[in-house]
């Protein structure tokens, strides 16, 4: 997000103003396109479109997307290879649900201020879609959970936590506690704090 950003971070692509826009009515697959195996687009279709819907901050639009199946997936898993969606600000959850940075950055806003739990989001978001007659309702907060987690792990956070002024490893360090965690089923012996930087 723009406003958790600072001058040193790379531009990973070029922002545009927000009102919730049309999308086309074809998402077309291009060269950055992948299936959830990893596996990457190569060579030209066969091509199918499905549905699918976008997901924004006040409403969603429901539009088609072209897939080509997946190479490596069995056929029983119905895998297909999907566009990124990055370019039109957009992240393309499972080529069914994609939804909008402009949403997922409010979620960010939103538990970065105060302690925003997944549920409490989604059931505002689901009341501000049904104010707006569009007949389209929000996702599930476990849908919601699992797309902004997706979106938090393709964000290139760095190793950026470093005062302008006193550099990376300042004297002190005070921080107000922690907006997201794991639940008690999740913990494991290699989770570390949100802090800790891992170089893959």
């Amino acid at each position: 997000p723009i406003w958790a950003s600072s001058q040193l971070d790379e531009q990973l692509y070029v922002r545009r103003q927000r009102p919730f826009q049309l999308f086309a009515p074809l998402i077309e697959i291009g060269s950055d396109a992948r299936c959830i195996c990893g596996v990457q687009k190569s060579g030209e279709g066969p091509f199918v479109e499905r549905e699918c819907t976008i997901y924004g901050l006040c409403s969603a639009q429901k539009t088609k997307i072209q897939l080509m199946q997946c190479t490596v997936c069995p056929a029983s898993a119905g895998r297909y290879i999907g566009p990124d969606c990055r370019c039109i600000e957009v992240l393309n959850l499972n080529n069914r649900y994609l939804f909008t940075h402009e949403l997922l950055e409010h979620y960010t806003s939103a538990f970065s201020t105060s302690p925003t739990p997944f549920v409490a989001f989604v059931q505002n978001i689901s009341r501000a879609y049904e104010s707006s007659l569009e007949g389209v309702p929000f996702v599930s907060d476990k849908i919601f959970r699992s797309a902004w987690f997706s979106y938090a792990d393709l964000i290139s956070w760095g190793n950026d936590l470093a005062c302008q002024h006193c550099g990376p490893t300042p004297d002190e360090v005070i921080f107000d506690g922690v907006s997201i965690s794991f639940s008690r089923k999740q913990v494991r012996n290699t989770i570390r704090p949100p802090t800790v930087i891992v170089e893959e």
